[in-house]
C-alpha cells in the first residue's frame, strides 16, 4: 500500500485535502502521457509508426524533456508545495494513462490503415466521392 500518511504535511491521505493534492499530481502525469501519443500519432498523416520511425531527434529529446519535466515537477517537494500537488508513486508512474495511450494509438493506426488501403482516396475529384476516412477523420 503507498503513502497512508503525506510525506510532506504528515496527514492522513485519506478523505482529506492530501487526497485532492495526489490526485493532482497523477492527473498531470496522465496529461503528459497523453502527449506521448498525440506526438506519436502526428508524425505523419499516412505512415504507420513502425514504417516512419523514430528518427526525428527534436522529437525524441521533446519526448525525453517532457517525461523529464514531469518528473522534476511531480518529485521535487518545493514544487510539490508550490504548486499544490503531491508525487505519484514510481509504480503508478504511467499506468494509469498509459490505456489512453493505447487506445489514441490503435485508433490512429486502424485509421491509417483504412487511408493506405483506398478508403479515403482523394483522386476522385469531386468531395461527395473521397472516402469516408477523410471526410471525417483527416485534419
Amino acid at each position: 500500500m503507498f503513502w497512508i500518511k503525506s510525506w510532506i504535511s504528515n496527514h492522513q491521505v485519506c478523505h482529506s485535502t492530501e487526497a485532492l493534492k495526489f490526485a493532482q499530481g497523477g492527473y498531470l502525469v496522465s496529461i503528459v502521457c497523453v502527449q506521448w501519443s498525440d506526438l506519436l500519432i502526428c508524425k505523419t498523416r499516412n505512415l504507420s509508426i513502425s514504417q516512419q520511425l523514430m528518427i526525428n531527434n527534436f522529437a525524441n529529446f521533446g519526448l525525453l524533456f517532457e517525461t523529464g519535466l514531469v518528473a522534476i515537477l511531480c518529485y521535487v517537494e518545493a514544487l510539490n508545495i508550490g504548486l499544490g500537488t503531491r508525487p505519484v508513486a514510481p509504480a503508478h508512474f504511467a499506468v494509469p494513462s498509459f490505456s489512453f495511450f493505447a487506445m489514441i494509438m490503435f485508433y490512429d493506426e486502424l485509421r491509417k490503415v483504412f487511408l493506405r488501403n483506398g478508403q479515403g482516396d482523394v483522386t476522385k475529384g469531386e468531395f461527395l466521392y473521397r472516402g469516408w476516412v477523410i471526410r471525417n477523420t483527416y485534419y
